[in-house]
C-alpha cells in the first residue's frame, strides 16, 4: 500500500495456510465489485442492472455461509473416494473454466494429486484419451446457459466408465441423476458462481491432505511469498 496510487483493503484478516482460501474468494469479490462500477461508469450496463447485480452481490456471505454449513459431510465423504486416485480430470464451461483451473490448483496443493483442468467443450481434443473404467472427472455445472452441452459432456464420460462428480445446483435431480457423487450448491447470479462453486474444491483438498497425512497448511515446496524469480 506504501508505493500503490490507490488501493482495496480486503478486510478478510490474516490467512496462515499457504493455499489462498478466503482470501481468493475476496479478492474475486472486490474484482467483481470493480468491474461492476466501470461497466456502469462506461455505460455498457443500466443502473437498473447495477442495482440488481449489486443486490446478487450481497447475497454471497450468506450463500458461502450455506455451503460451509451444509457440504463438508458430503465432501468429506467424495475425499474418501478419491484419496487413491491416480489423477483427477476438472471440466467447466464458460466462468466455470476458471473455477476449474483454481480447483485443480487447490487440489495439487494441497494433497498432491496431479489435475488436468480443461474447458468441457474441448474435452474431446486430449483429455478423453486418458478416460477409462472408474477416473474420476469433476464437473462444474452450475444453473447457466451450458446446462444441455454439459450434460452432454457428462454422458460421454459415463459411457466411457468414468467416475462422475459434479459440482451442480441443490435443486438439478436431472444431473444428481447422472453423478455418481453430487454437490449440491444454492443459486447465485451465473456470473457469480466461481466464488460458491470454489467453495467444495477448497474443501476437497483440504479433505484429501488430511486422509493422506499431509498438513494442508504448509504444502510441500510452497512459500506463502516468493522472494526469488
Amino acid at each position: 500500500t506504501r508505493v500503490s496510487r490507490a488501493y482495496v483493503l480486503q478486510n478478510s484478516g490474516p490467512e496462515i495456510g499457504v493455499a489462498a482460501t478466503k482470501t481468493f474468494t475476496s479478492q474475486v469479490l472486490v474484482l467483481a465489485q470493480i468491474a461492476l462500477r466501470l461497466s456502469r461508469l462506461r455505460g455498457k450496463i443500466s443502473q437498473f442492472e447495477m442495482d440488481e447485480f449489486g443486490h446478487e452481490l450481497s447475497k454471497i456471505p450468506k450463500l458461502v455461509e450455506e455451503v460451509l454449513l451444509t457440504a463438508p459431510a458430503k465432501v468429506k465423504e467424495l475425499a474418501e473416494t478419491l484419496v487413491n486416485s491416480p489423477f483427477l480430470l476438472i471440466l467447466g464451461r464458460g466462468m466455470s473454466v476458471s473455477t476449474a483451473y483454481e480447483g485443480r490448483l487447490k487440489v495439487m496443493e494441497l494433497s498432491y494429486i496431479p489435475c488436468i483442468a480443461y474447458p468441457s467443450g474441448e474435452s474431446k481434443h486430449g483429455p478423453i484419451s486418458v478416460i477409462e473404467e472408474k477416473i474420476p472427472v469433476i464437473f462444474v455445472a452450475p444453473p447457466d446457459e451450458f446446462r444441455k452441452q454439459n450434460i452432454s459432456s457428462i454422458m460421454e464420460m459415463k459411457a466411457r466408465g468414468a467416475k462422475i462428480i459434479v459440482f451442480g445446483d441443490k435443486e438439478d435431480e436431472e444431473l444428481r441423476s447422472l453423478a455418481d457423487h453430487y454437490i449440491g450448491l444454492p443459486k447465485t447470479h451465473p456470473l457469480l458462481s466461481p466464488i460458491i462453486y470454489t467453495v467444495p474444491f477448497q474443501l476437497l483438498a483440504y479433505y484429501l491432505a488430511v486422509l493422506k497425512g499431509y498438513d494442508p497448511d504448509k504444502p510441500r515446496n510452497l512459500a506463502k511469498s516468493v522472494t526469488v524469480l
